[in-house]
């Protein structure tokens, strides 16, 4: 017989879950103040009583150290419990294993775990418990999972769907498909919110073997638009957390993200799933770190936007050159040459009796050749005085030390690390692929280079991350991906969109990572979720991704408006912005290819409640937003406005990458405008 049969009896055992949940929430309040209570008396003893023996002190620190640990663990499972009581559960299957004797268990499944110690049972499964997995991998008929003690083999007679909100079942759905289109579709067409939400009620087969991944070393994403790449990857973080809970923590793990408005729109997954929010930086921050933070440097926002201002030939082939595998070879060789070439010997007058023959010096540093150049000084300095003391019976001072170290350094020619940049340059006989900008200010391409030759020659470890995340991996160079796998050893997820990238002449393909890598499983992710099948459509005529598979989801097909003047173009985007205002949507993005027309678009329109992101941004604001395609990436809008679509405006390669990434943020309805006789030849 089905448990809880009909909807009804499904309503009824909701309720009883509800109040179960709550009356235990009531029960760890209480707890929480007795612990709060007795943290207060014992406080109160020992101001009151300042004589007592250190004995008894000893022990009263210890039961306050054991109350305020019981506490701490008791306010977690109340913050656990009070998360699941407005969503208990959105799944359910009924599973019997093979073995005999074994009866059908209804396994719920939600954000967390139920365990009732009454009955001994537990209520709800936490979505990442392996037994879960199924619900997401089969239809009803024979499934398995993968226990803690081997593989689990059996039947699925039942899979349902709910959809519950603040307590209230909404609807449920019979489910014979892994998960229900009416569910995700539902889903879909929902507004876009100002924080990214967790997807657990509707991961897909595919984006669940992503999630699980625990065999990977190297984990290489390729996600086409809208197949929610980065919410998969953050899900595969909460369930590396869940399943390996006492090796590794939320302060273990490090995502790399394009920047603060990005890291603020996502920082509501890991909390919405129960994890703590983990440490983020960008790809600048770790290379600039890795320099000591010595120089200054062009961003990567303003590489971007001068490839798009003022994109001269010289500028294009210097990052080309510094973005090749070509490059990462020469610079390879170069450290073999500096290896060989830097280091001069000479003979070091220790004492008024005694010198050190050069020839010994030289010796040394080859001696010591496993470890980084700068880092031989010490080690060669404290094995040379010690064969000293032991040959002539001779101890240095330490002024007498520091001489001879100080000494051995000055031998090298490669202390400094801007100039040894430029000395590869001429090296190789290409003195003009490097060039300062005014202010001392190096290019964004020569960070990555810099701290490649820095932790060749100094070393550089950072073995405190077991696990790194980094997104909008198209980005990146080979070179960078070079320092990344020298400073982080650890386990990687790596994601993006190889068709998204705004940085053309130095981006990289899932199969240029691996490259660079020299390790990583490549996985795809082709189905596109965001948008409707009529903008996916019209985007896909702007940059053709063959691989790229829409959900079935039709809206309004998008607008192109032509006008006859800039005013014109205004007036009418100022009548869209009005239109949305009426309308049930939550967000509005105006994307301009650039943030000074952004910029100058918020003078122009001078309408309130208009939120401007920049560069400088750091969090997200749901509403009308009006920034630059480059901003715009890895975030999503109800509607989209993109400007300004004239043939002037977009008309290099770097323009269809940006209007590619303005036309993919759009889930329900585009529009584009542009004044003048002739629009961009990309649509």
């Amino acid at each position: 017989m089905v448990f809880n049969q009909t909807e009804k009896q499904e309503r009824s055992y909701l309720q009883q879950i509800i109040s179960r949940l709550k009356k235990i929430i009531s029960h760890t309040d209480a707890s929480v103040k007795d612990h709060v209570d007795t943290l207060a008396a014992y406080k109160d003893y020992l101001w009151n009583n300042k004589d007592i023996d250190p004995h008894e002190i000893r022990s009263m620190r210890e039961s306050i150290l054991n109350h305020f640990a019981i506490g701490e663990s008791v306010i977690d499972k109340r913050k656990r419990l009070a998360k699941i009581v407005d969503i208990p559960y959105f799944g359910r299957i009924d599973f019997q294993e093979k073995n005999e004797n074994c009866s059908v268990i209804p396994v719920y499944i939600g954000i967390h775990t139920f365990h009732d110690s009454e009955s001994r049972t537990t209520l709800i499964y936490d979505w990442r418990a392996p037994i879960s997995s199924m619900f997401y991998d089969y239809e009803l008929g024979e499934a398995f999972y993968q226990s803690p003690w081997g593989e689990v083999k059996g039947d699925i007679s039942l899979k349902r769907q709910y959809r519950i909100r603040d307590g209230k079942m909404e609807f449920m759905i019979e489910s014979a498909l892994t998960v229900h289109d009416d569910i995700l579709q539902k889903e879909l067409s929902s507004n876009a919110d100002d924080k990214m939400k967790n997807i657990v009620a509707t991961i897909q087969r595919e984006q669940n073997l992503i999630i699980r991944n625990e065999e990977s070393r190297t984990l290489i994403i390729q996600g086409v638009a809208g197949s929610g790449k980065t919410s998969i990857a953050l899900h595969r973080i909460a369930y590396l957390l869940y399943t390996f809970k006492d090796s590794i923590f939320s302060k273990d793990i490090l995502i790399i993200s394009p920047n603060k408005v990005f890291a603020d729109y996502i920082s509501n997954v890991l909390p919405e799933l129960g994890e703590e929010t983990v440490p983020e930086t960008s790809m600048e921050q770790v290379l600039s770190e890795v320099l000591d933070h010595k120089y200054k440097y062009l961003s990567f926002f303003e590489q971007v936007n001068e490839l798009l201002t003022k994109p001269v030939p010289d500028f294009i082939e210097r990052i080309q050159y510094k973005s090749s595998f070509d490059f990462i070879s020469s610079l390879d060789r170069f450290i073999l040459h500096i290896e060989n070439h830097y280091f001069k010997a000479e003979d070091v007058k220790l004492t008024q009796y005694i010198t050190v023959p050069a020839e010994f010096i030289e010796e040394q540093f080859h001696r010591f050749n496993r470890y980084p150049m700068r880092q031989r000084f010490e080690a060669m300095t404290e094995y040379m005085l010690d064969m000293m003391k032991v040959q002539y019976a001779f101890t240095v001072t330490t002024a007498e030390r520091n001489f001879l170290k100080k000494e051995i350094k000055r031998m090298f020619a490669g202390n400094n690390d801007l100039q040894v940049y430029k000395d590869f340059f001429e090296w190789m006989g290409k003195p003009e692929m490097f060039k300062m900008r005014k202010n001392r200010t190096l290019e964004y391409a020569d960070l990555a280079p810099i701290a490649y030759l820095h932790i060749a020659l100094e070393g550089g470890t950072k073995n405190s991350v077991k696990h790194l995340l980094i997104d909008e991996m198209q980005d990146y160079s080979p070179i960078q991906y070079k320092v990344i796998q020298k400073l982080f050893p650890c386990r990687k997820t790596i994601l993006g969109d190889a068709s998204q990238s705004v940085n053309p002449y130095g981006s990289s393909t899932a199969d240029m990572i691996r490259k660079a890598l020299v390790t990583g499983e490549v996985m795809k992710l082709c189905k596109s979720y965001r948008s409707t099948c009529e903008i996916t459509d019209f985007a896909q005529k702007i940059r053709i991704n063959t691989e790229l598979e829409p959900v079935a989801r039709h809206g309004e097909k998008p607008h192109v408006l032509q006008f006859n003047n800039e005013k014109e173009e205004l007036s009418a985007i100022k009548d869209l912005i009005l239109t949305y205002q009426a309308s049930f949507y939550k967000s509005l993005g105006i994307i301009c290819k650039t943030e000074s027309q952004a910029r100058g678009m918020v003078d122009k329109l001078q309408i309130t409640d208009i939120h401007f992101l920049s560069s400088q941004s750091s969090a997200f604001v749901q509403g009308i937003v009006i920034t630059s395609a480059h901003m715009a990436k890895g975030l999503e809008f109800d509607e989209v406005i993109i400007p300004q679509i004239d043939d002037k405006n977009y008309h290099s390669e770097i323009d269809r990458s940006m209007l590619y990434v303005a036309t993919t943020r759009a889930m329900h309805r585009l529009t584009l405008t542009y004044s003048g006789l002739k629009r961009t030849p990309f649509i």
